[in-house]
């Protein structure tokens, strides 16, 4: 196929182009998405037949009423592919129709074409049906809605189909002839705006905010970044505004232009735009996060949540006044979450003394649940004698600073309060403090004005956790108690 006869915005070609291993196109409505992955498809089938591939979307609705119909289209009109002669789908294919090894024994869900090339195709919200199946690459469409483990663990485990490599030049070739070339599986991800942590994480984006944040919004420039075999693409609806019809993007935005944030997602495709309902709304990442160097005298403020899944957790802060802008200044200059085996609090506090012992020198203050005074981790000890003996040489007799907890609604309030700047209070948190981090931007707030209790399970061990709120927890204890003077006005 040569890319030169299709027309294809600059986000599109580097995409098609990429030669990662994993690949995220993450861009505005409108964006040309199914259609750059109808071509890629499309380029597997006519230049690497021999090998297999899938597409899948996250309904079976949505794959066979958007993402195929838009590919169908894409093969039809731009290739010339004639459905029932070139290509045929859920059915056995004709006899004049090329194989490579032995016919299947069902062609249900597998799109079949001339040349012997096969697709599988599946909706992700099933995503058991395709154990078993093997393949060579996977384009997956609108992979926000789409659950961690269906992608993560079940598609990659499935991209494992030789055929394909990449030379130390970097081409694509058809034969491993030195050890020098690699495989190649590679796997696309199309996806309109959504704070999906998962995939934020997986594809590094907190990691280029910033970078993010100074190229999208723009008609003519947008964000590429290629680190190791991970390539992610985002971009706004203006680059593909020659497809659109006129006043497609004008209209969107007059439309929601009392939601400034909406427009963001969908038209500058910002994955990390607020969605509605975040339960730490003030939360600015470009504000709050930043690093300050550990002031290397100051007290320690620790503060312990007990809950032991996903992880047992403590965040670490310094404070101080700042007398010339009449501030105290918060500094979370880390964060602790231990995970099984080691999420109890004897190993929790192990580690921080660890760490950090020079600094419990200077002086250490201790914040967490009220509960946790009657939380046995043995016959004898609550949580906080675990502390007090673990950590006593650094305990003085104003050390314990926990209080009864207050309630949910205020202590929402307050959170809020001081990350909008509405006392004279600056926080900040290191960029270290990545489940922190996730706290702010992805806890959702419930109908009561509480923390909405995301569960998740962990595919080893099986347990339910809740996903996010133990941190936001800590942070609440903290900022209560030890600014009490504020919270109490």
């Amino acid at each position: 196929m040569k890319y030169a006869d299709i027309w294809l915005s600059d986000p599109q070609a580097d995409i098609i182009e990429s030669t990662a291993q994993r690949n995220l196109f993450h861009s505005g409505a409108g964006s040309g998405k199914s259609h750059g992955l109808g071509l890629i498809s499309a380029d597997f089938v006519i230049n690497n037949p021999e090998v297999r591939g899938f597409i899948g979307a996250n309904t079976y609705s949505q794959l066979t009423k958007s993402t195929l119909d838009r590919v169908f289209n894409v093969w039809e009109t731009t290739l010339g592919y004639k459905r029932g002669i070139h290509y045929v789908s859920n059915i056995m294919p004709p006899k004049t129709f090329k194989t490579f090894g032995a016919r299947l024994d069902s062609y249900e869900h597998v799109i079949s074409f001339a040349n012997g090339a096969l697709i599988f195709t599946a909706s992700l919200d099933n995503y058991k049906v395709i154990d078993g199946t093997e393949f060579a690459w996977a384009c997956l469409d609108e992979t926000k809605d789409t659950k961690e483990e269906a992608v993560r663990e079940v598609i990659t485990a499935r991209l494992r189909q030789s055929g394909m490599y990449i030379n130390p030049s970097g081409i694509l070739c058809k034969e491993k002839k030195t050890g020098d070339y690699k495989g190649f599986n590679p796997l696309y991800i199309f996806t309109s705006p959504a704070k999906t942590d998962w995939l934020a994480e997986w594809f590094d984006i907190p990691e280029y905010f910033e970078e993010i944040n100074a190229s999208i919004f723009s008609e003519t420039d947008y964000f590429r970044k290629r680190k190791n075999d991970k390539m992610v693409v985002i971009s706004s609806t203006y680059h593909n505004k020659a497809n659109l019809s006129d006043g497609f993007i004008e209209q969107f935005i007059e439309d929601n232009k009392h939601n400034s944030q909406r427009i963001d997602m969908l038209v500058y495709g910002s994955p990390l735009a607020k969605t509605g309902g975040e339960y730490f709304s003030r939360f600015d990442r470009l504000k709050h996060i930043k690093y300050i160097p550990i002031n290397p005298v100051l007290p320690v403020h620790l503060s312990f949540d007990f809950n032991r899944n996903p992880y047992m957790t403590c965040s670490c802060f310094q404070t101080w006044w700042d007398e010339s802008i009449k501030k105290w200044i918060v500094n979370q200059f880390d964060e602790f979450c231990l995970e099984a085996p080691k999420n109890y609090t004897e190993a929790l506090c192990q580690d921080i003394e660890e760490k950090y012992s020079h600094l419990l020198k200077n002086g250490l203050f201790f914040y967490g649940d009220y509960s946790g005074k009657a939380g046995r981790t043995n016959s004898t000890e609550d949580d906080y004698d675990v502390i007090n003996r673990v950590l006593k040489k650094y305990i003085g007799a104003y050390s314990d600073k926990v209080i009864t907890n207050k309630g949910l609604s205020v202590r929402h309030d307050f959170m809020n309060k001081i990350l909008f700047g509405g006392l004279p209070l600056e926080y900040y948190i290191a960029p270290i403090c990545k489940h922190s981090v996730n706290e702010f931007e992805y806890l959702k707030e419930d109908p009561n004005g509480g923390k909405l209790k995301q569960l998740a399970t962990n595919p080893i061990t099986s347990v339910q956790f809740q996903k996010y709120g133990h941190l936001a927890d800590s942070f609440e204890y903290f900022f209560t108690s030890a600014f009490s003077q504020f919270f109490n006005q």
